[in-house]
């Protein structure tokens, strides 16, 4: 008998050292996706730990409604956990927002010199500076609409909402506790962002479209499949990499946002799954790719990236709220954590309508927004071109449009939980809107249709 318990005790302890290699890395993902997601929420939003659970987090997986956290506010850092296991932390940093940590570590490798960025002008209208804006009736029923909550088992949690209409801000809302000014996270509307810093460094001829892209771990060894991908390629998501982009709790993306040190490594490690160019697959690790070939391409440095993006992107435009965050490694994650004000996202919308052009000045490639804006050929839906969604007509003639009843020149930046930047050339229109949406509802279709019928009626 002494040796049947002996043999169970065995077998127990085998199965718990089991289930912890398997689980381990589960929960310490979730514990860091928390920390991360709960310090940007509460240092740059203004929100409550509390809030980002309940709003952002657990709609995400029920799971992260097990999250434990405590903010110290004095040192700026998040530290959490699931169920009280493997604590991860996150750390502010001005210029940068938050950064994840990996297990263990406990301070951050290097911190910006951040001059403060000139705040918009109060007395000035909408680019330039901060001034308000007169509301109009028609147009804040239908903006209203969005914030209305019609479904309790889907919340919208709708935080802001811009109008922009022929260059100028014509109505906006904002959710309580959300102000002009209010960094509110952009998800994978930081793909398309990633997209325009590539413009720039095209139209320095520091980097080609159509040249092999510049990753060194793809020329380590002769032979490598791997060294044909294209700059091209990566923003078509046509490059053939494997990569699992499932929310899941260890999936791929998740493992790259939440456990890795070097996001963009970690997706150029991957290997080759298909042909590049022969199959469209929507993946967030070529983003970061992309993040790792703009930094090596302005010098290497995070203040090499951060000075780059402030002086050729953010300031010539105005914008003062952004904050592009970074992996552990000082690469920021250019498929997702970006965030803005709703006035600046707009400024980034707007700057598209006009084809890259800023006050007189072409700050991107001439033809870089209809090369955004042309659909993919490996994509059969024609909704998607180089980092940004479309709404063009399907090859499929069976199929309906992305939003039927919006513009078929209708295109958009466009994130988890509902972020939206869109914009219709034919109405000179750009619409932003930010929140926490569980459903998948239409409501941003609603949203833009209701705009430009109430602006066609005031013609």
């Amino acid at each position: 008998m002494k040796k049947l318990f002996l043999t169970l005790a065995v077998i127990m302890v085998m199965a718990l050292l089991s289930a912890g290699y398997y689980f381990a890395p589960i929960v310490s993902a979730g514990s860091g996706f928390s920390a991360k997601n709960i310090c940007s929420g509460h240092f740059l939003s203004g929100l409550s730990g509390q809030q980002v659970i309940d709003q952002a987090l657990a709609p995400a997986s029920g799971l992260l409604e097990n999250t434990r956290f405590e903010i110290d506010e004095a040192n700026r850092l998040v530290d959490a956990s699931m169920w009280g296991l493997l604590e991860r932390r996150a750390i502010y940093s001005d210029g940068t927002g938050c950064t994840l940590l990996p297990a263990g570590r406990q301070q951050l490798l290097e911190r910006l010199d951040t001059p403060l960025p000139l705040q918009p002008d109060s007395e000035l209208s909408w680019p330039e500076g901060s001034a308000s804006v007169a509301s109009n009736e028609s147009l804040q029923t239908v903006i209203g609409q969005a914030f209305a909550e019609p479904d309790s088992q889907f919340p919208r949690n709708t935080k802001a909402v811009v109008v922009i209409h022929k260059g100028e801000l014509v109505a906006e809302q904002y959710a309580p506790g959300i102000d002009t000014a209010t960094p509110l996270i952009g998800w994978s509307m930081t793909k398309s962002v990633t997209n325009l810093l590539l413009g720039l460094l095209v139209a320095d001829e520091a980097l080609d479209l159509h040249q092999p892209a510049p990753v060194p771990e793809w020329r380590v060894h002769a032979g490598d499949q791997r060294a044909g991908i294209t700059i091209d390629h990566l923003l078509r998501m046509s490059s053939g990499l494997e990569f699992e982009e499932r929310y899941s709790m260890y999936s791929d993306v998740t493992r790259m946002l939440s456990a890795e040190a070097d996001a963009g490594g970690f997706a150029a490690a991957k290997s080759l799954a298909q042909e590049p160019d022969s199959l469209w697959y929507y993946s967030s690790g070529t983003s970061n790719i992309l993040a790792g070939i703009i930094k090596r391409s302005v010098g290497g440095g995070l203040q090499d990236t951060y000075d780059f993006v402030q002086q050729r992107l953010f300031s010539p435009l105005g914008i003062s709220s952004a904050r592009m965050e970074t992996d552990y490694n000082g690469t920021f994650i250019g498929s997702s954590y970006m965030y803005a004000s709703a006035r600046d996202w707009a400024r980034l919308g707007q700057l598209c309508l006009q084809n890259g052009r800023w006050r007189g000045e072409q700050l991107l490639p001439e033809h870089w927004i209809a090369y955004s804006t042309t659909p993919t050929p490996t994509n059969p839906k024609n909704n998607y071109g180089a980092h940004f969604w479309l709404n063009a007509d399907p090859e499929d003639k069976r199929l309906q449009r992305t939003w039927p009843t919006l513009p078929a020149d209708a295109y958009s930046m466009s994130g988890f939980q509902g972020q939206r930047v869109v914009i219709v050339p034919s109405q000179q229109l750009v619409v932003v809107r930010l929140g926490f949406s569980s459903g998948r509802k239409r409501a941003i279709e609603q949203l833009v249709s209701g705009l430009i019928e109430v602006l066609a009626e005031a013609l």
